[in-house]
C-alpha cells in the first residue's frame, strides 16, 4: 500500500501545524474522518497519515499507536459532555445527588453527540473502551474530571474512604459506557433509577460500628 504525502518542506508540506497541539488536533481530525468512513477497527496508522497528508511516522511522532489516537479522539469528543455536564456540580445538592445528576445529563449530551457516537456505536464500543482503559490521557483526563470531585466529597465524608478514589471514578464511567450502549429500561427507572440503584451504595461511607 502506497503512502501519499505532501511535498514541501517538512514532513507537513508547506502547511506545518504552529505547534503540537495544532498538529496533534489535526491527526485527531483525519482519525475521526477514517472512522466515519471505514470504522474504528478498520482503520490503520496509514489510513490516518495518508487523510492528514502526512507520512505515517509524523503520526507516530505524537502517538505511540492506532489505540493511543483512538483514546485521544475519544477524551476530545468527550469534552461537550463534560460541558454539559458541568451545572450538576455547583447546585447545593450533596455529592452523590450532583454524581447521578451529571451521569444523566452526560448520558443524553452523549447519545446525541456524533462525534461520540461514532466511537461507541455497538461495534465500536468494547474497542474504544479497551484503548481508553489503557492510555495515560484517559487516566488524566478520569482523575482531573470525575476523580477529583469524588476525592472532595471523600475528604467532607460523602464518600468512602476504603476505595482509591480512580477506582471508584473507574466504577462511574464503566457504568456511564455500558448505559450509553445499552439506556436501562422503563422498568428499571431508566437511566436515573439504575444509577440510583447502584451509585449511593457504591460510594457511601462505611461506618465502623461502635465498640
Amino acid at each position: 500500500m502506497t503512502e501519499v504525502t505532501n511535498k514541501g518542506a517538512g514532513p507537513w508540506g508547506a502547511d506545518t501545524p504552529r505547534d503540537e497541539g495544532q498538529a496533534r488536533d489535526r491527526l485527531l481530525a483525519a482519525a475521526e474522518a477514517c472512522y466515519a468512513q471505514r470504522g474504528v477497527g478498520r482503520t490503520t496508522i496509514v489510513d490516518i497519515a495518508r487523510e492528514a497528508g502526512v507520512h505515517r511516522s509524523t503520526v507516530y511522532t505524537y502517538f505511540q499507536s492506532k489505540d493511543e489516537v483512538l483514546a485521544a479522539c475519544f477524551v476530545r469528543s468527550m469534552a461537550s459532555v463534560l460541558d454539559a455536564a458541568e451545572p450538576c456540580y455547583l447546585t447545593g445538592e450533596p455529592f452523590v445527588e450532583q454524581l447521578i445528576c451529571a451521569t444523566v445529563v452526560g448520558l443524553t449530551a452523549a447519545r446525541k453527540s456524533s462525534a461520540v457516537m461514532l466511537l461507541l456505536g455497538d461495534d465500536q464500543v468494547g474497542r474504544t473502551y479497551h484503548a481508553a482503559e489503557a492510555s495515560e490521557i484517559w487516566r488524566k483526563n478520569l482523575i482531573e474530571g470525575v476523580g477529583q470531585r469524588i476525592a472532595a466529597a471523600v475528604t467532607t465524608g460523602e464518600v468512602r474512604d476504603d476505595v482509591a478514589v480512580e477506582t471508584m471514578a473507574r466504577w462511574v464511567t464503566r457504568l456511564a459506557f455500558s448505559l450509553i450502549q445499552e439506556p436501562s429500561s422503563a422498568d428499571d427507572g431508566g437511566d436515573e433509577g439504575l444509577l440510583r440503584a447502584f451509585l449511593p451504595g457504591a460510594l457511601a461511607p462505611r461506618f465502623q460500628s461502635a465498640e
